[in-house]
């Protein structure tokens, strides 16, 4: 009877581990990587791939808890995407509408050749229309874009950007001696919870009528405090 080898357990790092990791090794007087592996119980593998890419996994501003520094996945088809999300970007600074029509209709404009191309490759007309509006549809989820309601301001997004720079620049004028781990950001929000249904069943002819207390959510005021230098509270 032959026994079953037990399957090598694998150890999943987080990208603060990374950098807590390789902070501590040039930290060390003694800069033995084998010796610093086998204290630290990394694979020598693991760690070979680490230094290989140590400037990207120190310099990553991906969340801590990731397990990966992104940009894995399928690449977008779109060569052209920054000069697209570019325009974009300029139509919702001119607070215009921005739908799949008028990214069609840019593209038809600047990237002709690209088009053509691409229709070339589908069935028919009505299939390349289909199918460019599907691309450009996920392109947007992808850019995370997502269908908003409009809404309206009292004041032009130009002048808001104004106000907002002016008073940086006021800000840092008056307190660039204070360090950035003692200049404090909170912002403060509220959030409700326990909402009510929207609906409830009752029988016909009977009345729908529901009692005060049970129409209204709970609501409590959350602040988050970041500091200049980035940490979060």
């Amino acid at each position: 009877m032959t026994s079953v080898k037990p399957k090598k357990q694998y150890r999943r790092y987080t990208n603060r581990d990374r950098k807590c990791l390789l902070a501590h090794f040039h930290a060390s007087p003694l800069q033995d990587e084998a010796k610093f592996c086998a204290d630290m119980q990394i694979a020598r593998s693991t760690w070979r791939g680490w230094r290989n890419n140590e400037h990207a996994i120190l310099h990553s501003k991906r969340h801590g808890s990731k397990g990966s520094l992104g940009g894995q996945g399928r690449k977008t088809i779109i060569p052209f995407k920054d000069a697209l999300l570019a325009y974009i970007d300029e139509r919702r600074d001119e607070e215009k509408f921005v739908r799949v029509f008028h990214m069609m209709r840019w593209i038809r404009r600047n990237k002709h050749e690209w088009l053509t191309t691409y229709l070339s490759t589908k069935k028919n007309a009505s299939t390349g229309y289909d199918s460019l509006c599907c691309l450009l549809r996920r392109f947007c989820t992808r850019e995370r874009l997502s269908q908003r309601v409009p809404c309206v301001n009292k004041v032009r997004q130009e002048v808001l950007d104004d106000v907002w720079l002016g008073y940086a620049a006021h800000f840092w004028d008056k307190y660039h001696d204070v360090p950035c781990s003692q200049i404090l950001n909170a912002d403060e929000t509220g959030v409700f919870f326990d909402m009510p249904p929207g609906k409830t069943y009752a029988r016909k002819g009977k009345s729908s009528k529901v009692g005060k207390s049970c129409k209204h959510s709970e609501r409590i005021t959350v602040v988050l405090t970041i500091r200049a230098d980035g940490k979060l509270y």
